[in-house]
């Protein structure tokens, strides 16, 4: 979700294909209808948590910052950019960057990734490298063999020291989480984005962020190596809306769920900072979440 939410469908209106879920076995199905597609999801709950739960993990990204020095204010210290060495260069001190060479659907190696990767093999400022944004095993067959052969010569290349980086959204979880698995592609880190808040659970479906991890971590992505991925974008502003951005209560209950789920995470992931035709508002619009997040990482 770096350039985009999720791929639009018209189904008599347009609504964000990962819109349709299964609910968990630990869930209370419930109906709705929204542009003609049946959404069946897992019940909410509404009990904010006593306190705010600790940071479980180190590090901290998030994607579509133009504003670099008020995330790092915020506590994020990684921020998406792309190959540009100057633009790496100009990261604010402490912060490091996950630098853009994805895909949507993973091809074959060419000679433009090797020659990013080889430029900035060596460069401390650079966390990592994000290769695919929510890949879907029906569209991309040969997806993972071709993820492969990228992670393998980042490996190579860098001896280990940056990290390759996905996102797997909830459509067809059990194909895609298992084809993608670090097993079977190298990966090292796997954001999962179950985003809990809608206009069909306005007061949000917090199970779906364990439910999805459980089903990540039984189709072979390994706990620690998924990387929580927290609701911080609504679409309020846009003709297609379906997701609502987070108040503070509820976006208290979304760290306190994916705190329990993945307890020692290595990289935690925050969408998104700016305002996109599909996200709109945004974690730039609410200081008020914004200040929940400096609290939650700093504590």
């Amino acid at each position: 979700m770096r350039f985009s939410l999720v791929g639009l469908a018209l189904v008599g209106a347009l609504v964000p294909v990962g819109l349709i879920d299964v609910p968990s076995a630990d869930s209370t199905p419930s109906t709705g209808n929204v542009g003609g597609v049946v959404d069946q999801r897992v019940a909410s709950e509404t009990a904010a948590p006593r306190s705010l739960p600790r940071a479980t993990a180190p590090h901290h990204f998030i994607v579509n910052a133009k504003e670099r020095r008020a995330v790092k204010g915020i506590g994020y210290d990684v921020i998406d950019t792309g190959p540009s060495k100057a633009a790496i260069d100009a990261l604010p001190s402490g912060t490091r960057a996950m630098v853009w060479l994805g895909e949507k659907c993973p091809t074959r190696i060419d000679d433009a990734f090797r020659a990013s990767v080889r430029s900035l093999a060596h460069d401390p400022k650079v966390y990592g490298y994000f290769l695919s944004d929510e890949p879907h095993i029906a569209f991309c067959p040969r997806g993972p063999a071709r993820l492969a052969g990228r992670t393998r010569f980042i490996r190579r290349v860098t001896g280990g020291a940056q990290k390759s980086f996905i996102v797997l959204s909830a459509t067809e979880e059990k194909l895609s989480y298992h084809a993608f698995r670090p097993a079977a592609t190298g990966v090292n880190l796997v954001g999962i984005d179950p985003y809990p808040c809608s206009i069909t659970y306005p007061r949000c479906s917090f199970r779906k962020i364990s439910f999805r991890v459980h089903q990540a971590v039984r189709a072979g992505i390994p706990r620690r190596k998924i990387v929580p991925t927290f609701q911080a974008f609504g679409q309020e502003r846009i003709a297609a809306h379906y997701y609502n951005l987070p108040t503070r209560f509820q976006m208290r209950r979304i760290l306190a769920r994916w705190a329990k789920a993945v307890p020692r995470a290595r990289l935690d992931m925050t969408y998104g900072w700016g305002n996109q035709p599909t996200a709109k508002p945004t974690l730039a619009d609410s200081g008020t979440l914004q200040d929940l997040m400096r609290r939650y990482f700093s504590r």
